[in-house]
């Protein structure tokens, strides 16, 4: 088994993390682990204000500057929402006119309210056409729970993307419709799409990401990770030939 980061294999570009269940987890994760000079870490959508040990820079209103330091820099407009501080993507052209300016631009590109699963509007997910690479999240640790309000974001919209009810138990197809429709995780994916199947830390969890990988339809993607941002833990359960 390798690090997370490691099965990952991303190349230097800019990355877009969509779906549910470990995004902050993941752009965390990136910003300690990738070994390089320069990373920005930001949002097309909303992302929880960053705390302080986890950044070397945060550019809340000039951004005039971005790329000019190294390390980790975090850019966003910081605003309040239920109570709490969040950070919004800037809307100042310059912003993404730095992003050659970075090794890595990984952008938080999808909201679900901290909610295990989620449908999508139609302006969801949020990806850049800059976007080089897409990772999809889909955590695994949602199996077996029941379809509701409190696992899953957009309801309605769910429940009209993959057939099922209010109550029904989430299953392994329920998850493969997810992955597939038209108008599912990868509706708006650019570039090198890789599903990441998440909070994969137990046998069973091992045993369903592996049959999901060999049933879900490999048009749709390009590599299929298994693993843990918590313990960047990982394995690469299949991968298109570069041939």
């Amino acid at each position: 088994m390798k690090t997370l980061v490691d099965c990952l294999n991303l190349k230097k570009g800019v990355v877009s993390v969509i779906g549910s269940g470990g995004k902050t987890s993941l752009l965390q994760l990136l910003a300690r682990q990738l070994p390089v000079e320069k990373i920005l870490l930001s949002t097309t959508t909303k992302m929880g204000y960053p705390l302080k040990n986890s950044y070397d820079q945060f550019y809340q209103r000039d951004f005039s500057q971005l790329g000019q330091a190294p390390g980790v820099t975090i850019a966003g407009v910081v605003s309040e929402h239920d109570g709490r501080k969040k950070i919004t993507q800037p809307l100042d052209a310059t912003f993404r006119d730095r992003f050659p300016c970075f090794d890595y631009v990984v952008l938080e590109a999808d909201g679900s309210k901290q909610l295990p699963l989620k449908g999508w509007a139609d302006f969801e997910p949020v990806v850049l056409p800059e976007t080089t690479t897409t990772i999809g999240i889909i955590p695994l640790s949602v199996l077996g729970h029941v379809i509701g309000p409190t696992t899953v974001h957009r309801l309605p919209l769910f429940l009209n993307l993959t057939e099922a009810a209010a109550g029904d138990v989430i299953t392994p197809v329920i998850l493969k419709t997810v992955i597939e429709a038209a108008t599912g995780l990868f509706q708006k994916a650019q570039g090198h799409k890789i599903l990441l199947l998440n909070q994969v830390e137990t046998t069973s969890a091992w045993l369903a990401a592996q049959m999901l990988a060999q049933q879900v339809d490999k048009s749709v993607v390009d590599q299929i990770v298994a693993g843990s941002t918590r313990q960047n833990k990982g394995v690469v359960l299949w991968q298109r030939s570069m041939n």
